[in-house]
């Protein structure tokens, strides 16, 4: 059996109380902190369970936590809204595709989007926030809303 010598405990008493809890706890900490969204988006218009009147159906939305920028623009922590009407959300790894009256990118940094010749009857809304190459952002962050028109 091989002997080890105090001076090698020492040191392995050493190093195992500097690599403690704090570090380890501080990557969960950043872990955790990666695993949030930057921020959140809401469809303020139309309300969740509103009725609007007529064809014309306009979508406001807000965001807090991080700018909104237009397409292209890569800069971490910005995006730019996709919007969902009666579709379900595309696959988060790709980018949102387009599919005129039921996918629409809002590329040019705004905040609202008209949708002609909704057809009377319930409908889900879904608001997605992608990155400059139109991938959502990572967590998720996106606002869902159903309401009818009349």
């Amino acid at each position: 059996m091989k002997k080890t010598s105090y001076p090698t405990l020492f040191l392995c008493a050493l190093i195992a109380a500097c690599g403690g809890d704090a570090p380890e706890a501080d990557m969960m900490g950043d872990d955790m902190a990666m695993d949030a969204p930057i921020g959140t988006v809401t469809i303020t218009q139309p309300a969740a369970g509103s009725t609007v009147m007529g064809s014309t159906v306009t979508v406001q939305l807000s965001v807090a936590g991080f700018p909104i920028v237009v397409a292209g623009d890569m800069t971490p922590g910005t995006g730019h809204h996709h919007l969902f009407l009666d579709a379900d959300i595309s696959a988060d790894t790709v980018p949102v595709p387009t599919v005129p009256g039921s996918i629409v990118h809002m590329g040019d940094g705004s905040s609202s989007y008209t949708f002609e010749n909704v057809s009377p009857g319930q409908h889900r809304l879904i608001a997605v926030v992608a990155d400059g190459a139109h991938v959502p952002l990572q967590p998720l962050v996106v606002d869902t809303v159903v309401f009818t028109v009349q």
